[in-house]
């Protein structure tokens, strides 16, 4: 079979149109729009993570710290990034932003329902991508590996 029948396929499969037909609502799509990034990261710093160790060039006590460090960060960033994307694209906590920014548009259904979509999609990647990933993710990881990497130093010897 061809490479065009293969993905024909895959595009025509019942998976794919159910995936489809979800993506009306601007919250599913928000959301596998996060989770995507999310994988990707994760597949990212496992790479990392990787090449670290495989690398002779990296001195054998740095070569640890820089893999810990690797493998912390990836992890809290999957984990942050959920978090604050599934807060941000809460529906109670998007209503009550929307209706203090729309306010001039509030009595218009349709135009306010687009405005707030948008916003809420923006305003979680946003959130998720910016804040979660280059602001709480380095300050959580380096402490998570600043602890483990000295868990021994006021033990007994």
């Amino acid at each position: 079979m061809k490479i065009a029948g293969i993905l024909s396929n895959i595009a025509n499969s019942k998976l794919m149109t159910n995936h489809i037909q979800k993506c009306d609502n601007p919250k599913f799509l928000t959301r596998t729009l996060l989770l995507t990034s999310v994988a990707k990261d994760v597949f990212a710093y496992g790479l990392r993570v990787k090449n670290t160790l495989e690398n002779d060039n990296i001195p054998e006590d740095k070569k640890k710290f820089s893999a810990h460090m690797d493998m912390a960060t990836g992890i809290t960033t999957a984990l942050v990034q959920i978090s604050t994307g599934f807060l941000m694209s809460n529906e109670k906590l998007q209503d009550g932003i929307a209706k203090k920014l729309f306010k001039p548009v509030l009595d218009d259904k349709k135009i306010f329902n687009a405005a707030k979509s948008s916003f809420s999609a923006i305003s979680t990647m946003i959130v998720a991508t910016l804040f979660a990933k280059r602001i709480l993710t380095p300050l959580i990881a380096s402490k998570i590996v600043y602890k483990a990497e000295h868990k021994n130093d006021n033990k007994p010897a």
